[in-house]
């Protein structure tokens, strides 16, 4: 399962792949905070983790 998640363009399709219901309308304010946080995993979080090395190497140079 994780291989084929870690395939996918965006955290809906991610979601889907999940079987996880997707709001038609895109908001996700009505679902749970446990629902949510099931998506995005690495996909999110290497993100910030890019950025703040980033600006650390601009603050040495």
């Amino acid at each position: 399962m994780e291989e084929k998640v870690n395939k996918v363009d965006t955290k809906t399709e991610q979601a889907m792949q999940m079987g996880i219901n997707v709001p038609e309308n895109g908001y996700w304010g009505n679902m749970s905070s446990k629902v949510c946080g099931m998506v995005g995993g690495a996909q999110g979080g290497n993100f910030t983790k890019e950025a703040v090395k980033a600006f650390e190497k601009k603050l040495i140079e």
